[in-house]
């Protein structure tokens, strides 16, 4: 008899509150789950980058209107790549990571939209944005601090 092992579902890694009110870029490597020194940014050792709502990917992205759970795997297609081999998540309204609401000024991001990029090493991995406040009770949500979730998949395999 022949048996195929079962595929390993890859461990969801997760970042809370990440300070992204500065005025420049924060750069983040999600394969050791902490922020780059800028040092390390600037050779390049980075996987996602923040700045506010601006998000920043160091390889080509495209974003999927599907939830998290959902990406199985990398599509073969339809990926964003700029000249420098970055890639930025959309900005305009209809297709960004968020919603706007305009009475009360608050941002909260669209659960089913998922970020699939290639990492600098070659491999894939998806993300997802849950939040861009702080909640601490008793005081208004502090804005800026985003939380996000991802998986990076095995080796240069698509699939997670």
């Amino acid at each position: 008899l022949l048996s195929i092992a079962p595929t390993v579902a890859q461990d969801v890694q997760f970042a809370q509150h990440v300070d992204v009110s500065g005025d420049g870029w924060v750069y983040y490597n999600l394969s050791e789950n902490r922020i780059a020194s800028e040092q390390e940014a600037s050779f390049g050792a980075w996987d996602v980058s923040f700045k506010g709502t601006a998000v920043k990917f160091n390889g080509p992205s495209q974003l999927l209107d599907v939830t998290f759970d959902a990406v199985d795997a990398a599509p073969k297609e339809g990926y964003a790549e700029g000249e420098d081999g970055t890639s930025e998540l959309p900005t305009d309204a209809e297709t960004r990571w968020f919603n706007y609401d305009f009475t009360n000024h608050t941002i909260s991001a669209k659960p089913n939209l998922t970020a699939v990029f290639q990492m600098r090493d070659g491999r894939w991995a998806k993300l997802n944005i849950t939040d861009y406040y702080k909640v601490v009770f008793g005081a208004d949500p502090i804005p800026r601090m985003l939380s996000f979730r991802w998986v990076i998949s095995e080796s240069d395999v698509r699939a997670f």
